[in-house]
């Protein structure tokens, strides 16, 4: 309904838009009645708040020639949906954007005014930064302003609450700024269609699709969007402050080329940086056996150093053993080792088979005797090892 002339201020010598209103669209005298108070409430409530990320209104008027005029400061760039056009928003790009814009709606909030038309449209996009523009249907405290029986906002990007039943609140203008900043990351719209009706089904009943593995990005930013565009408003984060924050530090992440568990992006070092394979389930298994393996190793190679068999034990330690060759009723023909009779010292007793070792007064029973004492051979052998025990 309106039309924005680029002009010249004599007076402090700069670049000014001027805001008036079509005179070429044959409107009743009521209908244009109508805007000129919304004309003069979007100055009400652009000079309630200042904020670097809002459009400055410098002045208000009226001329015979044109009716009501607002003179707002000049923004030299395109608005968010001219840039969106061109391709989607780097990561960096979008999350300065999220901040600009949260912090903004947020400071305007505090002043009680609501926004209630957050779209790219309405984001102009200026060397030194992100503007928010377009107050025409803004809610301000003690406004007689109401509905005129169409939609207030556009609605593409309406919260589902303004859609039902028209209530609009801080977490209302949150949905909008949620819904453009998935529009500026993505490049698509979070709720497409071209029918007004059915765009506004999908949003009481859909969600909008992920874009982050898409857009190679850390999941959680899907987590952020979806909270902030929750169908409940009390689901939303505490402020749009919040959100553009959060969404910012997570858009500021470096990116992966794979996707991460919750929780691990916040540990990653700077860079693209490829994830290791997950462990096997064995792997623990697998572990043990190496270890096993390398002690019976290094016990096989340390007998074999000495020339003994793993299991061959010293004669002054253990019984002896008999060879895998030796029958079940062969005494040992070799001499026992033992150590020798003290003399004068006579063996009461002879030593018991039983024994896993001569005791310390075992010997001949005689001084100078040719052959020591015999041990009887057990009368069921304990099995020669196996060829192949570890």
């Amino acid at each position: 309904m309106g039309r924005v002339l680029l002009s010249r201020d004599p007076v402090l010598n700069r670049d000014v838009a001027i805001k008036i209103l079509r005179d070429d669209l044959g409107l009743p005298p009521e209908v244009r009645e109508g805007l000129i108070v919304r004309m003069k409430h979007e100055a009400q409530a652009a000079a309630r708040v200042s904020h670097p990320n809002l459009v400055t209104l410098h002045d208000m008027g009226q001329d015979p020639a044109v009716g009501l005029f607002l003179v707002f400061e000049y923004v030299n760039g395109p608005n968010l949906k001219e840039r969106i056009r061109s391709g989607r928003l780097p990561p960096q790009q979008a999350a300065r954007l999220a901040r600009e814009l949260g912090q903004a709606l947020a400071v305007a909030h505090l002043s009680g005014v609501l926004h209630r038309d957050i779209k790219p449209e309405n984001i102009m996009l200026a060397s030194t930064g992100a503007k928010i523009s377009d107050f025409g249907i803004a809610r301000i405290p003690d406004s007689t302003l109401t509905r005129t029986g169409s939609l207030i906002g556009t609605p593409a990007y309406c919260a589902p609450e303004a859609l039902t039943s028209g209530y609009f609140s801080p977490e209302s203008d949150q949905f909008s700024l949620a819904a453009t900043l998935y529009e500026a990351i993505s490049g698509e719209r979070a709720f497409p269609g071209e029918d007004a009706v059915g765009v506004a089904a999908k949003i009481q009943t859909e969600e909008p699709r992920p874009i982050a593995r898409r857009s190679n990005l850390p999941d959680e930013i899907d987590e952020i969007l979806l909270r902030a565009m929750a169908k409940e408003p009390r689901e939303r984060f505490a402020s749009t402050a919040e959100l553009g924050e959060v969404l910012a530090a997570a858009l500021e992440r470096p990116s992966v080329s794979v996707p991460l568990p919750r929780g691990s992006l916040s540990s990653m070092p700077s860079g693209r940086v490829p994830l290791p394979e997950p462990p096997a389930r064995n792997g623990a298994r697998t572990a043990l056996g190496g270890a096993v393996l390398l002690l019976v190793g290094g016990l096989v190679g340390y007998a074999a150093s000495r020339g003994q068999p793993l299991l061959q034990v010293t004669p002054d330690v253990t019984p002896y053993l008999p060879s895998a060759s030796s029958s079940a009723s062969e005494a040992p023909s070799s001499k026992p080792a033992h150590k020798p009779r003290q003399p004068g010292k006579p063996t009461p007793h002879p030593p018991d088979p039983r024994s896993h070792g001569a005791p310390s007064g075992s010997g001949p029973s005689e001084r100078g005797s040719s052959h020591p004492s015999a041990i009887p051979a057990p009368s069921a052998p304990p099995p020669a090892p196996s060829a192949s025990a570890p």
